[in-house]
């Protein structure tokens, strides 16, 4: 048994570990497949940019392909970032792209604009330079890779980066050599998945053979089942024999200890049968007397009867009963009940007498005088009550007479009322009628007065511009002809045709004035083509004065904007000075801090960590790479932006640290800050800096100069504060 269960354990093991790797393996493809399904989205926003701007070419993925598959890693690592970038035509459709993928929310892309991106020249006797060396790609692909280089082998690549003049060189395997000496590689989960973007076929027919196969060793799994249970059933099994065995030897004890019980017993029977054998003619002797002893008992009990008998034979005979003996047995019995029956009437006529004394002994003559006094009273009350009676009785028939007689009239003043509110709500019908009415009346008279306004405005206006004109219009001299009361002049009408004089819709109204003022037209263009214009000599002077401030203000803002131009490019040359100078003076020191960090006594050399740019010459389009290689660790590529600053705020860097390495980062923090820089100043190091230091672990903050606690205050519902100053505690 125990060799199966060994076999079925070794055979359970292997299988876990077979379906472990196949899980493995489909989690590495499912990884590829989101990346595709991520790939594919975007692709599909691409394809949806294209057709709605026409500057959009593609992705650089679907623009560009290798020509081998050995080169698909080389060029995935040459890319980097862009390799899912998108190719526009200019800056201007790349932001009308980014504003789209706002509105509509879609993941964010980079854009490579062709007419304003900057490239380096191909360098083009890198073309000649012999053995597998290759330029990736001869515009926007180009600014990708720049002058990029791809070898099959790591040592034809370290000729060309490093010996003679330096070139940025990519292997087959995904090695990066760049121009300042750093080589980049290992395995990258990220880059390999991303270069299998290029065969993208396979992913689903190795994902369903993966299945299958995993299907089929969990099926082995289930028939073979469970470690638990075959532990279960062991330990079950071990347990029984356990018992048994237990069982087997108590029995075995309880065993001895009934033979030895049977011994015992044995010879106490036989040490019995002895004894009953020694004694057993004693008793029949002893039987023998004493039937002897019994018969004759007998014989004289028989013989006193009789003579007893005898004696009382004339009593027994007056009594009625065979003999003595009956007669004492029924004399007994009637005295016993007699006896009993005297003694319960003895109590019976002890507690009567009790009674008796007690109720002799009590008042009954007070007693009955209260009652009768109390009668009295009540029927005294009784006689007041119905006299009050009678009276209520009568002051409410009076009231119900009255009450009835204020019934009536309430009745009538219900009848009045009901009749003045039908006046009432007739009145108020009639004045909110009155009212509508008066409203309407009040906006008519407001829409003519209205109407009488933009009259007289027009009137006024068509009055201004035939005085401007120098058109005659005829008026009335004696204004008292007319009754009119708006003032002005006051025209004479009679000249015009009585047709115009007769009222008219204001339709037909629009009507004439369109024809008046077609003929007005007419009659003025016809009045301009006659007539020269005087005043082309001062339009046209005006219009070179106009031109002249023009170009003034031209001239003004071109040399206002090569100002401005010279000076952001001075101050973009010394951002990048002073960039340099930072990043130049951090790349110097931040080998030796590392080192500091993880020396030991184990590992007295420490570590080894590097800066690097993406980009040199504008490092401010890309990153800074950090590479780092703690002691006997293997290496390491972290990818980040870095800023020099004088201050820092660290949050909870001690948390996945123990506590020698937590030590020595306090211990670093303290002698770099200001106070440790104070103290030991150190060329290469600088000064110090100051930091704000998050931490929960006693062994890191109390190397700090002060404390600040945060607390709830549960009164005021709202967070406070606690300092503490540690420089007074501070061991020398």
């Amino acid at each position: 048994m125990q060799d199966k269960h060994r076999d079925s354990r070794n055979k359970y093991e292997n299988l876990k570990s077979r379906i472990g790797e196949v899980e493995i393996q489909l989690r590495e493809v499912k990884a590829d497949r989101h990346e595709n399904e991520r790939d594919a989205r975007l692709s599909q926003a691409v394809e949806t940019l294209k057709r709605l701007f026409q500057g959009v070419h593609g992705r650089m993925t679907d623009l560009c392909r290798p020509t081998q598959k050995k080169y698909n890693l080389a060029v995935t690592v040459a890319m980097g970032k862009f390799m899912d970038a998108v190719v526009v035509e200019d800056e201007n459709t790349g932001k009308e792209c980014i504003k789209y993928l706002k509105e509509q929310r879609l993941p964010p892309q980079t854009f490579i604009p062709l007419q304003s991106v900057r490239v380096k020249p191909i360098v083009e006797r890198l073309r000649t330079l012999g053995g597998t060396a290759k330029l990736v790609f001869d515009k926007a692909i180009l600014f990708a890779v720049g002058n990029t280089l791809v070898c099959d082998d790591l040592d034809e690549a370290k000729v060309l980066s490093w010996s003679g003049e330096r070139f940025k060189v990519v292997t087959v395997d995904g090695i990066l050599l760049s121009k300042s000496g750093t080589m980049t590689g290992g395995t990258s989960g990220g880059m390999e998945a991303r270069s299998k973007q290029w065969d993208d076929k396979k992913i689903e027919e190795s994902i369903l053979k993966l299945k299958k196969k995993k299907e089929q060793l969990e099926k082995e799994l289930e028939e073979l089942g469970s470690i638990r249970e075959m532990h279960l059933k062991e330990s079950e099994a071990s347990g029984k024999i356990s018992g048994l065995e237990k069982k087997i030897q108590y029995a075995e004890i309880e065993k001895r200890s009934i033979e030895d019980k049977l011994e015992n017993l044995k010879r106490e029977k036989h040490i019995i049968k002895e004894e009953i054998d020694r004694l057993k003619p004693e008793l029949h002797k002893l039987k023998d007397a004493v039937d002897k002893r019994a018969t004759v008992i007998s014989r004289l009990e028989k013989r006193i009867n009789e003579i007893v008998d005898r004696i009382y034979k004339d009593f027994s005979k007056t009594v009625g009963v065979a003999n003595i003996r009956e007669y004492e047995e029924n004399h007994v019995k009637a005295a016993q009940h007699v006896a009993e029956e005297r003694l319960s009437l003895s109590n019976q006529l002890a507690k009567l007498k009790y009674q008796l004394e007690y109720e002799q002994k009590r008042d009954m003559d007070s007693r009955i005088k209260k009652l009768e006094t109390s009668i009295g009273t009540l029927e005294n009350e009784l006689k007041q009550v119905q006299k009050k009676e009678a009276e209520v009785k009568l002051a409410t028939e009076k009231a119900t007479g009255e009450i009835n007689k204020w019934k009536e009239e309430v009745r009538e003043w219900k009848s009045k009322s009901e009749e003045c509110e039908k006046e009432m709500l007739e009145w108020k019908k009639q004045a909110s009628a009155a009212a509508t009415s008066i409203s309407k009346l009040n906006r008519q008279i407001n829409s003519k007065e209205g109407q009488i306004e933009q009259l007289l405005s027009r009137k006024q206006d068509i009055v201004e511009k035939c005085e401007l004109e120098h058109i005659s219009l005829p008026t009335i001299s004696d204004p008292m002809e007319i009754d009119s009361e708006t003032p002005g002049p006051y025209f004479d009408f009679n000249q015009l045709n009585r047709s115009l004089l007769q009222d008219r819709r204001p339709s037909d109204r629009e009507k004439l004035e369109a024809d008046f003022k077609q003929k007005m037209d007419a009659i003025i263009s016809e009045i301009e083509k006659t007539a020269p214009n005087l005043k082309a000599l001062d339009q046209y002077e005006a219009l070179l004065e106009k031109e002249r401030a023009v170009t003034e203000e031209f001239e003004a803002a071109r040399k206002e904007e090569k100002q401005v131009a010279d000076a952001y490019n001075s101050v973009k040359q010394r951002r990048y000075e002073l960039f340099m100078e930072a990043f130049n003076h951090i790349s110097n020191n931040i080998d030796k801090i590392y080192k500091q960090l993880t020396k030991s006594n184990t590992h007295p050399l420490g570590g080894t960590a590097y800066l690097n740019l993406e980009n040199e010459d504008d490092p401010f389009l890309h990153g800074i790479k950090y590479t780092a290689m703690p002691p006997t660790k293997r290496f390491r590529d972290m990818e980040q932006l870095y800023r020099p600053s004088p201050f820092f705020i660290l949050d909870e860097v001690d948390a996945a640290l123990d506590n020698l390495n937590v030590a020595k980062v306090a211990g670093f923090i303290r002698s770099k800050s200001c106070e440790g820089g104070r103290n030991i100043q150190d060329a290469d190091v600088g000064s110090g800096f100051q930091s704000i230091v998050i931490s929960l672990k006693d062994s890191f903050y109390d190397k700090a100069e002060a404390l600040v606690g945060v607390y709830r205050d549960s009164e005021r519902s709202c967070s406070r504060t606690l300092t503490f100053d540690l420089t007074g505690y501070r061991t020398s």
